[in-house]
């Protein structure tokens, strides 16, 4: 993408804000900080930020960077004596780069450009890079979670939902009672084989398979439970 300003993000500490251009709403600009098996911190904003990578790792040892890929860089901390970051090396590894001795805190940005500043990724790319994430801390036994804001989209299985659990349609709140069966000669569930028809206490009934979206302050108990997200605080 273009750069054509800098501006120098704030602290990229446990925040997630949408982009702030909103004539190009589908650009973001992303930065991530992973510390051993956990991605704790995430920040989406501008996307012509540029990120000063020596800020990032003030100190001696500066840093050393690993391009994943031709939209995406690893950083990280070549002195850090800490605890080694399975995670990041699982990464790494996947993205061919094998054999390196990764410790502590690694944070990804965009391509830098082996300069000492980074663009931030487009969507796609976070994407792509979180679905390496993804595989790695599964293969590690490892959780991987996020922290939410309260007006973030997320996507919950209907499975995630427990009785007495809220769901809401078109900004109505519906108090979930169970799951029953589609009549057997229903043609959705030849089309759609795993499909339940989810039923209420105000007796409205939902088709229910997949997934759905919601505010995640409006996600039951069993979607923070399973992932290990967290809700940051209004």
């Amino acid at each position: 993408m273009a750069v054509n300003q800098h501006r120098k993000p704030t602290t990229p500490l446990l925040e997630i804000r949408m982009p702030l251009d909103f004539n190009r709403p589908y650009e973001v600009s992303c930065f991530s900080t992973l510390h051993p098996d956990l991605l704790i911190a995430e920040t989406v904003g501008d996307p012509r930020s540029i990120w000063e990578l020596t800020d990032l790792f003030p100190g001696s040892g500066g840093y050393s960077t690993i391009p994943l890929s031709a939209d995406a860089d690893m950083h990280y901390h070549p002195g850090d004596q800490g605890e080694p970051n399975d995670v990041a090396q699982g990464l790494a590894a996947l993205y061919g780069f094998n054999d390196f001795d990764i410790r502590g805190t690694v944070r990804f940005t965009g391509p830098s450009g082996e300069t000492d500043r980074a663009l931030g990724m487009d969507a796609d790319t976070f994407c792509v890079l979180y679905d390496g994430l993804t595989k790695v801390c599964d293969s590690l036994g490892a959780r991987l979670w996020r922290k939410l804001r309260p007006g973030d989209t997320v996507s919950v299985p209907y499975s995630d939902l427990a009785h007495g659990d809220t769901y809401w349609d078109l900004n109505r709140a519906h108090r979930f009672l169970h799951f029953k069966n589609l009549p057997a000669d229903c043609e959705t569930l030849k089309r759609i084989p795993e499909a339940l028809y989810m039923v209420c206490d105000d007796e409205e009934e939902f088709l229910a398979y997949g997934t759905y979206q919601c505010r995640a302050d409006r996600a039951p108990a069993g979607y923070w439970q399973r992932t290990g997200n967290q809700l940051l605080s209004a």
